[in-house]
């Protein structure tokens, strides 16, 4: 126990709290020391001595009891620590380690009562700073874990846990907690290894290179955006310029992820600088894969410095050394999609993107995209199709479902069918955000393009029209136009009543715009004096067209303005020659006044033009020797 306390006090990293007296394999608690502080996060240690003589190759072997073992295992980091008496050393050894040694021998030793375990390492300043570095990593770890669903509301809690980083348990053996990280690493997961850092720091901070993949993995975590943690990707950029010195590693692959490192900080010149050194020293087939990335990303930096041209020309080379490189076929994608150059090109380099182990690409997102660059195809069921897959993972990432509600927003009624699957859409958004109003206006859109063509989609006039009311009450940006909708669907059921007074509201917000469509509802409800001024006004100044100047005509004819209403017909038809029902409308004129030449000189020419017109039939029933 002496022995323990001068090593331990020797450092000031721990500070014996407690000796352990009933239990059943703790003989004394060290808390870890912050400095000055204290931080109350204890090792568990059980202290044997021995006697007994060292091993050929120094380590000694002690026996344990499995009871011992277990109880030690129930602590984090908890150690045996043997002083071998006759070289006077003090050993240590983790008890998770010994766990794993004996779980690799099989699973008799369970039914043992006792082990024998060998240790070999010392209690020295490297064993006691890699166990204070775990301790406190994993100390910090834990309380803002806590402290993050702590704070967390509990209607929250399944989106956190969508969210949450996997806990791992990084080996205290530098050998294995190497293997470990570049295992990560290959796998592309980057968030896990940076979320222990500390964890791999505490192991391996004191062998040279072995944190670089830590390092590499903070870098890739800041060019895609997801987090950056500024201090570690300048740290990592200084210990890769260390591992150019070392030359175990090709010096371009590691001047691109220097490279890497200062577009993760946006300093766009110095990562461009860095990229084109590094593509000097890449310039050879065997190492064309790293080549064509260094191309990808510089091309991305090209982007970032608004050089559109320069930044597709590197793309385009990065498919040259390496056609299959999908980081490259995305980024013309964006551009094709971004820009609306070419939705085609996009989505066809969608469909090249394969994904590789380690790829920084993640699939919502490639998802996301391929639904712009189907519905800018007009495939707008395909859109819908992978929307449905990308919904299913909106948990994990909250910008899905205002991604998706933008697209349908803007593509989702090109169609009938598309419109019905906007529907459906905007129900489910509706039902997650109910907050949402202009989802509920987005709806009610498509359930009036339906009702245009003739679908029924559960929902009658009265049933718009409240619907519509609400939306207006809460302060719709645009409330004439909804109240426009309501009047059009009036009038597609007959009800020129609820027409007019829907088309009237419109047209006390705003005249300029909504007064043909009342003049039109006046003239249907015989209100001609009414209607008149109106349509006047519509007709000279805010929609002078053919169907304002018919409308007139109308009204014109309704107060027994006979030659008003002929001037305004001929307008009309000036304006529209291909106006079949202003041009028999004229001629029913000309005959109602007995100019008789004049009007079956106009209605042959309508027969001619328009021999399908539904007065033809009349025509020729009343002048069968002219029409028959």
């Amino acid at each position: 126990m002496l022995a323990f306390e001068v090593a331990t006090a020797a450092l000031s990293l721990f500070l014996i709290q407690s000796r352990d007296r009933n239990d059943y394999g703790t003989d004394v608690q060290i808390e870890a020391r912050d400095g000055d502080q204290m931080t109350n996060l204890r090792v568990h240690a059980q202290l044997k001595g021995t006697e007994g003589p060292a091993n050929v190759d120094g380590s000694v072997s002690v026996s344990v009891y499995i009871e011992n073992l277990n109880y030690l295992l129930a602590q984090p980091d908890a150690i045996y620590v043997f002083c071998h008496l006759p070289s006077h050393r003090l050993l240590a050894r983790y008890a998770i380690s010994i766990h794993r040694e004996l779980e690799h021998r099989g699973p008799s030793w369970r039914e043992q009562k006792t082990v024998t375990i060998r240790c070999a390492e010392a209690f020295d300043e490297a064993f006691q700073r890699r166990l204070h570095g775990r301790v406190m990593a994993f100390g910090k770890s834990g309380r803002q874990r806590r402290a993050e669903w702590s704070a967390t509301p509990t209607e929250q809690s399944p989106a956190l846990v969508q969210r949450a980083v996997p806990i791992i348990e990084v080996p205290p053996e530098p050998t294995r907690a190497k293997v470990m990280l570049m295992e990560l690493y290959g796998a592309g997961h980057d968030a896990v290894i940076s979320a222990h850092f500390q964890h791999f720091a505490a192991v391996l901070q004191s062998e040279p290179g072995a944190m670089d993949e830590a390092y590499m993995a903070e870098i890739n975590l800041g060019i895609q955006g997801e987090s950056l943690d500024q201090e570690r990707v300048r740290r990592g950029i200084d210990v890769l310029h260390e591992a150019i010195a070392r030359r175990d590693t090709h010096p371009g692959s590691i001047m691109y992820c220097q490279a890497n490192g200062w577009l993760a900080l946006r300093e766009y010149e110095k990562a461009k600088n860095q990229f084109q050194r590094a593509l000097q020293h890449l310039d050879d087939p065997r190492v064309a894969i790293v080549a064509a990335q260094c191309y990808k990303n510089l091309g991305t930096v090209f982007e970032e410095l608004h050089d559109v041209d320069a930044a597709v020309t590197h793309f385009e080379k990065a498919l040259q050394l390496d056609p299959d490189l999908g980081e490259a076929h995305y980024a013309l994608a964006l551009h094709y999609l971004q820009r609306k150059v070419d939705p085609k090109a996009a989505l066809a380099h969608l469909d090249a993107v394969t994904f590789r182990r380690g790829s920084a690409m993640a699939t919502p997102g490639m998802q996301g995209w391929r639904i712009e660059a189907m519905f800018q195809t007009g495939d707008a069921i395909g859109a819908f199709r992978e929307m449905q897959c990308l919904l299913a993972v909106a948990d994990q990432y909250p910008w899905v479902w205002p991604s998706c509600a933008r697209q349908v927003a803007r593509y989702g009624r090109a169609t009938t069918d598309s419109t019905r699957k906007s529907v459906s859409f905007w129900r489910e958004y509706i039902r997650i955000h109910p907050e949402d109003i202009l989802a509920e206006r987005h709806r009610l859109l498509c359930i009036w393009s339906l009702h245009k063509e003739g679908v029924y989609n559960g929902m009658d006039f009265q049933g718009f029209k409240d619907t519509a009311i609400h939306l207006i009450a809460c302060a719709d940006p645009d409330p004439a136009f909804l109240w426009d909708r309501v009047g059009h669907w009036a009038q597609r059921d007959g009800d020129w009543g609820q027409a007019e007074e829907a088309f009237r509201k419109a047209y006390e917000i705003e005249s300029c715009e909504y007064g043909y469509c009342l003049g039109t509802a006046l003239n249907f409800l015989d209100r001609h004096a009414e209607a008149l001024p109106i349509l006047i006004s519509q007709a000279e100044m805010h929609q002078p067209d053919a169907m304002s100047w018919f409308q007139v005509a109308i009204a014109r004819e309704g107060v027994k303005d006979i030659d008003g209403s002929i001037t305004a017909y001929e307008r009309a038809i000036e304006l529209d020659p291909e106006y079949d029902h202003a041009l028999f409308n004229l001629g029913g004129l000309h005959w109602n006044r007995r100019d008789i030449s004049r009007a079956i000189q106009i209605w042959k020419d309508a027969v001619k033009r328009f021999p399908d017109h539904s007065k033809v039939p009349l025509l020729r029933d009343m002048l069968p020797s002219v029409f028959g």
